[in-house]
């Protein structure tokens, strides 16, 4: 029997922090908040009962204990890599994907058992992180993930391939209980002595136009970084989000949310999945992309047909290359 072991992400943390003497950086590399990696490497002090780190102006140095734990740890690791190396040869394959909690749930985890179905050799393993604003997919340069799918434009991630999913449109929901108490939502005029939820990067401005509205931007109501944690709480019936369809298709249809008025504005993004080079080397990773980009078509939310046949085109043309290289 093991006695009780420290936090494996508390190692792991331990381990960025020290090599890029930075939780800034440590943050970014694992993709989570600088303090999560705080709040683990903290735990991991209490556990040991001494003091691992030392911060001081910015700068990040190892105390000797530290210094000893940091040794056990890089060995530790090397022999789990190895035994995963190992283990990846018993003809199950892995794929890790990164996406937002909010798209995970009303897009993505309805459709996994399609996917299990017909890909019984492959496992996912899904990471949903909460997404800052600018998120650079530090998760595929780190090679903690092999596709990432995020909300954006095809310029916003360089040095990666990218392939369109879905697009969505754009428009009002609320909880069934704040719309029964707020019976005058029938009418758009209503709206000026409604809560308004408000996302950091999701102006309510352009649909006002697209309503025939004058109004300026709200200066009032709850502001949120995270749509999803947004959307919570306009289900909850705290206010009126301006969401996108394909983050609240499902909750309208389970009744959780409701869509105010038949009015929509397209959205300034798309959602993309986003995977580089070395990771579409592996049959399983692009298995798997082919099944995301098929599942998107079969949304309403759907790429355009041209470019999922460019997507098709290209992962063809990397089969025939792979099968060219192992022919004897």
């Amino acid at each position: 029997m093991f006695h009780k072991l420290p936090s494996l992400n508390g190692l792991v943390a331990f381990e960025a922090v020290a090599r890029l003497q930075s939780f800034a950086n440590a943050a970014q590399e694992l993709c989570v908040t600088q303090s999560a990696i705080s709040h683990r490497i903290r735990l991991l002090e209490e556990y040991f009962e001494v003091r691992l780190l030392v911060r001081s102006r910015g700068a990040v140095t190892l105390t000797a204990q530290g210094t000893h734990l940091l040794g056990g740890v890089l060995d530790a690791m090397s022999a789990l890599q190895a035994m995963s190396t190992r283990l990846a040869s018993s003809g199950r394959k892995l794929v890790r994907l990164s996406i937002g909690p909010a798209l995970a749930r009303s897009w993505l985890i309805g459709k996994l058992g399609a996917f299990y179905a017909t890909h019984r050799e492959i496992d996912l393993e899904i990471n949903a992180v909460r997404l800052a604003p600018g998120d650079k997919v530090t998760c595929l340069k780190s090679g903690e993930a092999d596709v990432a799918i995020r909300y954006g434009s095809e310029q916003n991630w360089p040095g990666f391939a990218c392939v369109k999913l879905l697009q969505s449109e754009v428009f009002p929901v609320c909880g069934p209980g704040y719309r029964a108490a707020h019976p005058g939502l029938a009418r758009l005029a209503a709206l000026r002595d409604a809560t308004l939820l408000r996302l950091s990067r999701q102006p309510w401005v352009p649909w006002f136009r697209a309503a025939g509205l004058t109004w300026k931007e709200p200066t009032q109501g709850p502001i949120f970084s995270d749509a999803g944690i947004m959307l919570d709480a306009a289900a909850n019936g705290q206010g009126i989000a301006l969401a996108r369809s394909v983050l609240v298709n499902y909750e309208i249809a389970t009744g959780r949310l409701v869509r105010l008025f038949d009015i929509s504005i397209p959205s300034g993004g798309a959602h993309y999945a986003i995977y580089s080079p070395h990771s579409a080397a592996h049959s399983e990773v692009t298995s798997f992309i082919d099944w995301l980009v098929a599942a998107a078509g079969d949304t309403g939310d759907r790429m355009p047909s041209s470019q999922q046949a460019a997507w098709r085109e290209r992962n063809s043309a990397q089969r025939r290359h792979r099968a060219a290289i192992a022919a004897p």
